[in-house]
């Protein structure tokens, strides 16, 4: 197997021969493409297997839901494969939209997960929410950076800009405006795709920045003991976002940043691939989301 250069100290061979080994078709596909150049053909055809009819994506994309039913989880996950691939106007995107808002709430926002997906295996920590979740943010997001527009975009749109409001009934219920950690990383997703202009002007960003000056890493509270979320993973993002070039540099300092990533290249075990710090509660979840980990890390390095 011939590679291009790669990350200094990242040992991009061992890495293609455990996702080979150890990987689902879709990662052995994403990691020919990033790092041979392989076609749009291959991570396609392996990403539809995982499509249902409706449009709307599940049969554990996202490894900790196994339902074949389409989920919010998966469907998410395979826009964000889309966008990218550069393929945000593919006719998957808009039907993905269109499952979503047929599958959310009066107010616009979207469960984390469906009740008929309860009754397969799924992760522990995989349970109904009071009302919208996160993942809002991240369709809401996705629906504005593609034109997806209609009575659900715009409902959804008012969900997250109410939930990240301080005089909402509902921001205020979050103090500090400390959101918890994934809610934070797809609020940023979200603010980016509205366009403002000073990310530190808007409040919610302004608090981000200052939790990642002081820790580098925001604690995910009630997850595994050492889960965190580090600012390089916030900081990736599939889509193009109209953020300032300088975003990094405003939310988290340089030497964050550039510890962050010799943290994300230090990962790397002996058998080539990276690991998740929350648990594995089953053989197949924990491989599928090395490899997942493992194509992921090599494409944030990449960038």
């Amino acid at each position: 197997m011939n590679h291009r250069p790669f990350t200094p100290g990242v040992r991009a061979a061992d890495a293609e021969e455990f996702v080979y080994s150890h990987g689902r078709l879709l990662e052995r596909r994403r990691i020919n493409l990033l790092l041979h150049g392989g076609g749009l053909d291959g991570v396609l055809a392996a990403l539809g297997a995982y499509r249902n009819p409706d449009g709307g994506f599940g049969h554990g994309l996202e490894p900790d839901v196994r339902s074949p039913h389409s989920e919010p989880l998966s469907t998410l996950a395979a826009l964000d494969l889309l966008a990218s691939w550069d393929l945000a106007d593919h006719p998957w995107v808009r039907s993905a939209l269109e499952w979503a808002a047929a599958a959310s709430a009066v107010d616009g926002s979207v469960p984390f997960v469906t009740e008929a997906s309860l009754e397969w295996p799924h992760a522990p920590w995989v349970q109904p929410t009071d009302g919208g979740s996160h993942l809002t943010y991240g369709f809401a997001a996705a629906a504005r950076l593609t034109g997806f527009a209609g009575g659900w975009a715009e409902a959804a749109a008012d969900w997250c800009r109410a939930r990240l409001s301080p005089d909402s009934a509902v921001g205020s219920a979050l103090p500090s405006r400390e959101l918890p950690a994934y809610e934070a990383k797809y609020a940023v997703r979200f603010l980016a795709s509205e366009g403002i202009g000073d990310p530190l002007a808007h409040p919610v960003l302004a608090e981000l920045g200052a939790r990642l000056r002081a820790d580098g890493a925001l604690r995910v509270v009630g997850g595994a003991e050492d889960e965190r979320i580090h600012a390089i993973d916030l900081l990736h993002n599939p889509w193009a976002l109209p953020f300032p070039t300088d975003l990094p540099g405003r939310l988290a300092p340089g030497e964050v940043l550039t510890r962050d990533r010799d943290w994300l290249a230090a990962g790397q075990r002996p058998d080539g691939g990276w690991t998740v710090d929350w648990p594995a509660w089953s053989p197949a979840q924990g491989l599928e989301w090395r490899g997942l980990r493992t194509v992921e890390a090599l494409e944030i390095l990449a960038r």
